[in-house]
C-alpha cells in the first residue's frame, strides 16, 4: 500500500537530521558529483519538478526489514549499522528506496560539504531570467571585506564569502541556518548581509533581496518534495516483504540515475543478507591496490560458484545461496585475493593491474578460481604465469579478437577450467579453447610472430621494460620513420611501411627524450647517451653498429625481434 504526502525541503532535512529518514542497506553509495548537485539547487529555485521520493515506512514496535545507514554530510560513505535490523523501532522510520541522490545532495548543500568543499550561492544571480548559480568551492582568502558575523558558537570568517563586481558567492549552509532562525523574515537576513557588505548599489541590493527571497520560499515554504510512502505488508513473512522491496528498488532504478545490472545485483544481495554490504566493502578495500571493484568482486564470486554469466534474474531463486556462499567462505575468498596479489607480485604483473586503468579483470577471475579450489596453488606458479602472459599478449581479453571477452569468452574459458578443481593449472586446456575459437592464438613467442601480438602492444612494452609504469612514456621509432620513408622514396624496395611500424622498431622513451631525439640518426642519438651500453640493454637494441644503418634495416629488425622474443620467453620460464 502506498500513500502520498508533500513536504518542504526544510522538513525533509529535519527528518534526515533526526534520523527519521535513513538509507536501507540495499542502497548504493552517493554517485552524484558537484555538477549534478548544483543543478538540482538551480532546478529547485526555478520551481521545476525533480521527481518523487519513495520511502518504505516502518512502524514503531516492529523490526525493520533492512539494516540502515545515516545520510552523509560530507560525501564520504557511511557503513550500514547492521544492528539496526535487529532492533524494534521506538518510533516510525522511513527508509529511502528512491531519491537518495537528490536528498543526499540537499543535505550536503544545506548542512555539510563535499570533498572538503562547501556549496555557494551567487546572490547576484539573474533572478529575472531565472538563472540561479551555485558552485562548490573552498574558502578563498582575502576576497571579501565582510566583517566576522557571530553565529552562536561559530564565526563566519571573511574568507568564506567572495564578492566581485559580477558575483557575490555566499555559503549556502550559512544562509540556510540564518534563514531557519528568522521564521519567514527573509528580508531581515537580506538587510543584514547588505549592511555587512556595505552594498549601496540599488541593482545589487535588488538581486540580493530577490535571490534570498526565492531561496527562502523554495526551501522553507513551498512543499516541493513529493513523498510516496510504501508500507510493509505485515500479512507476509519477512523474506517475502524484503524481496518485494528489493524488486521495487530494482524497478525504480531501471531509470533515473543509472544503476548497472551489477549495482542491482549488489542491492539484491544486501536484501538477502544485510551482512553482504560490510563483506563487499571490506573485500573491495582490501583489493583497492589491484583495482578490484564491487562489480568485479561480484563477478568473481559468481565465477567461484560456476555461474560466470549470471544476471540479476538468476538471483530470484539463487540469491540467498549466493549471499550464503560469500559469507560462509569470506575467509577463504579473502585469502584467495591475498594469494592472487602475491602471485601478481612474484610474476611481475602487479604493476599492470595496479596502475593500468584499462586492464581487464577477466584473467584475475581465472587465476582466483584456480587458487580458491587448489590445494597448493603456488606449485602451479609457472603454468599460471605462462597462461597469463601469453593470453595478455594475444589480446584475448579485448573486444574484436573473435569473441566478447566478458560474455562468450569467459563462458568458454570457464567451461574448461571448472573441471580442474584441485588439479594442476589447466594451461593447455585453456590454450586449446583459444586456438579453437579465436582468429589467431600463439602459445609461443617467436621473432617471426611478434607483430601478431599487436592487439596488446602496451603489454608487450610492459614486458620489454620489466613492468615499469607506461603512463608517462612515448612510443618512438628506433630507426626514425622519416628517414626510412626517405629510403623507400629513393627506391629501396626491401623496406615497407609495415616494417617501419613493427614492434621490433619501437621503443618507449620519456616524452622529453622523445622530443629531443626527433629524427636523429640512431648512431648519432646513441653517441649522445652517457652510458650507451646501458641504453642498448634497456631497449634491447643490437650492439652491432653495422645494423644501425638504414640500409641494413631489415637485418636490424630481425636481430631486435630475436632479443625481444628471447626476453619474453625467459620471463615465462
Amino acid at each position: 500500500m502506498a500513500g502520498w504526502e508533500t513536504k518542504t525541503v526544510d522538513e525533509v532535512i529535519t527528518k534526515i537530521r533526526s534520523k527519521k529518514f535513513v538509507l536501507p542497506v540495499i542502497q548504493r553509495r552517493l554517485v552524484w558529483k558537484e555538477d549534478a548537485m548544483t543543478k538540482l539547487f538551480d532546478t529547485l529555485l526555478k520551481g521545476y519538478s525533480f521527481g518523487a521520493v519513495i520511502v518504505l515506512k516502518e512502524r514503531s514496535g516492529f523490526q525493520p526489514l533492512f539494516a540502515s545507514r545515516e545520510f552523509s554530510d560530507d560525501g564520504e560513505p557511511r557503513n550500514a549499522d547492521l544492528s539496526t535490523q535487529e532492533k524494534f523501532l521506538d518510533d516510525e522510520q522511513f527508509f529511502v528506496i528512491d531519491g537518495q541522490q537528490r536528498l543526499q545532495s540537499f543535505y550536503i548543500g544545506l548542512c555539510g560539504s563535499f570533498g572538503g568543499k562547501k556549496m555557494y550561492f551567487d546572490l547576484y544571480s539573474d533572478f529575472q531570467k531565472g538563472d540561479y548559480d551555485f558552485k562548490f568551492a573552498r574558502p578563498t582568502q582575502g576576497k571579501s571585506s565582510v566583517k566576522n558575523i557571530e553565529r552562536g558558537e561559530r564565526t563566519l570568517d571573511e574568507s568564506e564569502i567572495e564578492t566581485t563586481a559580477e558575483c557575490f558567492w555566499y555559503p549556502v549552509r550559512e544562509l540556510y541556518e540564518k534563514l531557519s532562525r528568522v521564521g519567514g523574515n527573509s528580508g531581515r537576513i537580506a538587510d543584514e548581509i547588505i549592511s555587512e557588505q556595505n552594498i549601496d548599489e540599488p541593482h545589487k541590493i535588488k538581486h540580493i533581496e530577490e535571490n534570498i527571497k526565492q531561496f527562502y520560499g523554495n526551501i522553507f515554504e513551498r512543499k516541493n518534495v513529493g513523498i510516496s510512502e510504501v508500507e510493509v505488508d505485515y500479512g507476509r513473512n519477512e523474506i517475502e516483504n524484503r524481496q518485494r522491496m528489493v524488486e521495487l528498488f530494482r524497478r525504480l532504478n531501471s531509470g533515473g540515475t543509472y544503476l548497472s545490472t551489477l549495482d542491482l545485483v549488489a542491492s539484491r544481495l544486501k536484501g538477502f543478507d544485510s551482512r553482504m554490504e560490510n563483506f563487499l566493502d571490506a573485500m573491495v578495500n582490501d583489493c583497492s591496490d589491484i583495482r578490484i571493484s564491487q562489480d568485479e568482486l561480484i563477478k568473481l564470486i559468481m565465477t567461484l560458484q560456476d555461474k560466470p554469466l549470471s544476471e540479476i534474474t538468476d538471483l530470484d531463486e539463487d540469491g540467498e545461496k549466493f549471499a550464503a556462499f560469500a559469507l560462509e567462505n569470506s575467509t577463504r575468498i579473502k585469502s584467495t585475493l591475498v594469494a592472487l596479489r602475491e602471485f601478481l607480485r612474484k610474476a611481475g604483473d602487479y604493476n599492470w593491474f595496479a596502475l593500468n586503468r584499462s586492464r581487464s579483470p577477466i584473467p584475475l577471475y581465472v587465476l582466483a578460481y584456480h587458487i580458491f579450489y587448489a590445494e597448493r596453488a603456488d606449485e602451479n606458479f609457472f603454468a599460471m604465469r605462462r597462461w597469463l602472459r601469453l593470453s595478455m599478449l594475444n589480446g584475448i581479453f579485448r573486444r574484436g579478437c573473435g569473441w566478447i571477452p566478458s560474455e562468450r569468452g569467459m563462458k568458454l574459458l570457464h567451461d574448461a577450467f571448472k573441471n580442474f578443481h584441485g588439479q594442476p593449472f589447466p594451461v593447455d586446456a585453456l590454450f586449446d579453447v583459444c586456438k579453437k575459437n579465436l582468429h589467431s592464438f600463439y602459445s609461443e613467442v617467436k621473432p617471426g610472430n611478434l607483430d601478431d601480438f599487436d592487439r596488446n602492444r602496451d603489454y608487450m612494452f610492459y614486458l620489454i621494460y620489466d613492468g615499469a609504469p607506461l603512463s608517462s612514456g612515448a612510443v618512438d621509432h628506433i630507426q626514425p620513420r622519416a628517414r626510412l620513408l626517405g629510403q623507400i622514396g629513393r627506391g629501396q624496395k626491401n623496406i615497407t611501411e609495415e616494417m617501419i611500424d613493427s614492434i621490433a622498431n619501437l621503443e618507449l622513451l620519456t616524452r622529453e627524450d622523445n622530443a629531443e631525439k626527433s629524427d636523429k640518426r640512431l648512431k648519432d642519438w646513441l653517441n649522445r647517451q652517457a652510458d650507451r651500453q646501458k641504453y642498448l640493454e634497456r631497449h634491447l637494441i643490437p650492439d652491432n653498429e653495422g645494423l644501425w644503418k638504414p640500409s641494413n634495416f631489415k637485418q636490424f629488425l630481425k636481430a631486435r625481434a630475436e632479443k625481444i622474443s628471447a626476453k619474453i620467453n625467459a620471463s615465462m620460464r
